[in-house]
């Protein structure tokens, strides 16, 4: 399988070359069985463009080989990592179309078991290797902290097997450490991150791999107790873990204010299961909405986004295919391949690429800063000097949407009834937090991850760092957004905030719109009555110094 430069640098954790191991395969050929692989399924539930998958089954063809492929549901894990209910469910309702896929396309069976933790899964994959005689296991690269401590004891302990354990970097367009200043050394700041990203980037050379059909014995099934192999017993497995995940979520108390039954029918809704689905809506905005994308992407009523996150979050589509679907728009609009991005005046294209490179950004950074991962703020210094404010009452208001101010109440409404926050509004609703109220960042970067169904912890942390101020690149302590001033610029009409707060659908937007007004209009002479609606809960030129202040110390 060919690779671009970037990937060949940076693409494995082999322990014996590809020409060694070819040639190990070769040998024992002649004294046992045919070789079997297995593939290891993670954040990858596609079976196109899949770099791990498509060089295993190269190399499965090459050895005469037999595929098999798993998947670990991981509910105790999932929990501690704050992993919310409408993002497993999209995992589970995705599970059997990937075993479908890797039945017709591939003719490899994917097995799904339940794990509650990533060291069960450690144990029970050296059991199946053991069990069903594989000798080599591919994955895609994880960048998070429990993710890559699993993966290096599982190294380790296959390795004393004699069994290899290959990663390849799937999850970014360019991996970690490909994109560095001079001195070598990772970016602090975006904007010369991006260009370089856009200059390193050569889609005429860009592989996407494409994974062949298994030529081996391709009847083969893995050899493990309490697991699910058909598409009927995955189907059933995934949706009784979801049911108990659920259930144990509740028992915390994590989803007292949810309805939670809303909320993942909402989410279903939204966004269609599968690789098919994610795909159709990558053509889908190429040819209805990428053109209008700069204008129209900080409007939350149009959405007018490309919705894919939630796929890329579980990967069931890949950032590469993104990246070449939306270059080739880029040359189709200006006729001519050989025009560069500095060249290219189509901004809506053109952002839409700056936010692939945004993801990509946020997972170097999380690679080159694994301490993120504890929770520490990228700039440190700044735990040791703000007195960050843990008001449960504030907090409370802030979650369930009753601050008294309509942007952010709406904003905070849609999350917990859809489990889906537009960008801009994730923006506001974080500084709103952390800067009006003074909030420490962790604890909304914490509620974002329990109810998003595209929370990744590198975006979802790189994102609040910046509106905290406290990040990478970001947004300077005193640039404060004024949530009335966003909401008269994004959402001038109100159509938004009324379709989320029914309570306000009769006031008019020139008041939503202004902070005075909602402190002294609906109490006026009985002229306008807003009832079962908060006045603002604090007031935003007062919070702003505040804020200003505890930064300047």
């Amino acid at each position: 399988m060919s690779k671009t430069a970037a990937e060949t640098s940076h693409n494995t954790d082999s322990t014996q070359s590809t020409e060694t191991r070819k040639n190990n395969n070769n040998i024992d050929s002649t004294k046992m069985n045919p070789p079997h692989y297995l593939m290891w399924f993670r954040r990858d539930l596609r079976v196109h463009d899949n770099t791990a998958l498509a060089a295993l089954c190269e190399q499965a063809n090459t050895d005469n080989a037999s595929v098999s492929a798993i998947f670990f549901l991981t509910p105790k894990q999932w929990q501690e990592h704050d992993t919310s209910l409408v993002q497993v469910d999209h995992i589970a309702r995705t599970l059997p179309l990937l075993a479908k896929s890797l039945q017709t396309q591939l003719k490899i069976h994917l097995t799904v078991q339940v794990c509650s933790s990533f060291s069960d899964c450690i144990e029970t994959l050296l059991d199946i290797c053991s069990t069903n005689q594989i000798s080599t296991v591919m994955a895609n690269h994880e960048y998070e902290g429990n993710e890559i401590n699993r993966d290096q004891q599982l190294t380790k302990q296959l390795a004393n097997n004699d069994i290899e354990f290959i990663r390849w970097h799937d999850q970014c367009i360019l991996p970690p450490k490909t994109i560095t200043t001079n001195d070598d050394s990772m970016y602090q700041v975006f904007t010369p991150f991006y260009k370089k990203w856009r200059h390193t980037l050569d889609v005429s050379t860009m592989q996407i791999h494409e994974a062949s059909a298994i030529n081996g014995n391709t009847k083969v099934k893995l050899e493990i107790s309490n697991a699910s192999a058909t598409i009927e017993d995955i189907e059933r497995l995934s949706n009784k873990v979801v049911e108990d995940y659920q259930k144990t979520l509740q028992n915390t108390g994590l989803l007292e204010h949810i309805d939670i039954d809303t909320q993942l029918e909402q989410a279903r809704k939204a966004y269609p299961a599968g690789e098919n689905a994610a795909c159709q809506r990558l053509e889908d905005f190429i040819a209805d909405d990428i053109d209008n994308y700069d204008i129209s992407r900080d409007v939350p009523s149009l959405h007018a986004t490309s919705q894919l996150s939630a796929y890329l979050t579980i990967g069931t589509i890949s950032p590469r295919l993104c990246y070449v679907q939306a270059t080739k728009a880029l040359e189709k609009s200006h006729g001519n391949a050989g025009d560069t991005f500095e060249s290219s005046d189509n901004n809506d294209i053109n952002r839409w690429i700056s936010e692939l490179a945004w993801r990509d950004f946020y997972r170097h950074v999380l690679d080159y800063k694994p301490e993120l991962i504890r929770h520490q703020a990228y700039k440190q210094e700044t735990d040791g000097k703000i007195h960050w404010s843990y008001n449960q009452d504030d907090f409370k208001a802030w979650c369930t949407g009753k601050t008294g101010v309509p942007l952010v109440d709406a904003a905070m409404r849609c999350l917990n009834a859809t489990g889906f926050m537009h960008n801009r509004l994730r923006m506001v609703t974080a500084m709103f937090l952390t800067k009006d109220l003074l909030i420490d960042w962790r604890l909304g970067e914490r509620y974002f991850m329990q109810q998003l169904i595209d929370g990744d912890f590198a975006s979802n942390n790189g994102g609040w760092q910046w509106s905290a101020s406290t990040g990478t690149d970001s947004a300077p302590y005193f640039r404060i957004m004024n949530p009335f001033s966003q909401a008269k610029t994004h959402d001038t009409d109100g159509k938004f905030i009324k379709t989320w707060l029914p309570e306000l659908k009769n006031v008019p937007a020139n008041i939503l719109h202004s902070e005075n007004k909602m402190r002294k209009e609906p109490t006026r002479g009985g002229k306008l009555v807003i009832t079962n609606y908060p006045t603002p809960i604090v007031e935003h030129k007062a919070a702003r110094q505040l804020a200003i202040a505890e930064f300047k110390k």
